[in-house]
């Protein structure tokens, strides 16, 4: 999946906050110390499209992806990192959440 230069540049805070504008009322997320994505931003996300829950942060986001027809890789999330990652959501994770986002936004005004 391609992404834009400036969507490149963006920090995990501001593509979790575009997500929420876009789709959540602008609620606020804040991502914790080690720039953990709050648990609540993906169940709120998930709700907002209707997808079936799941457990964890990753596989929330991957559901959600799936869901809505967009890939989600093994750079997605940190399970497979040297450290064992522990299933964070990584930033070209939420770069793949934000294509899903606008890919059901699109999908919703063209219905």
């Amino acid at each position: 999946m391609e992404f834009s230069i400036h969507e490149k540049t963006m920090q995990k805070q501001e593509i979790v906050d575009l997500i929420s504008e876009l789709v959540l009322d602008g609620k606020t997320y804040e991502l914790s110390n080690g720039s953990s994505v709050p648990n609540k931003f993906f169940s709120d996300l998930g709700l907002r499209f209707g997808v079936p829950v799941a457990k964890g942060m990753d596989t929330k986001a991957a559901t959600i992806c799936s869901f809505l027809n967009v890939e989600w890789t093994s750079q997605c999330d940190s399970s497979n990192s040297p450290s064992g990652g522990g299933g964070t959501v990584t930033k070209t994770g939420l770069l793949h959440l934000l294509a899903a986002t606008r890919k059901a936004l699109l999908e919703e005004t063209t219905k």
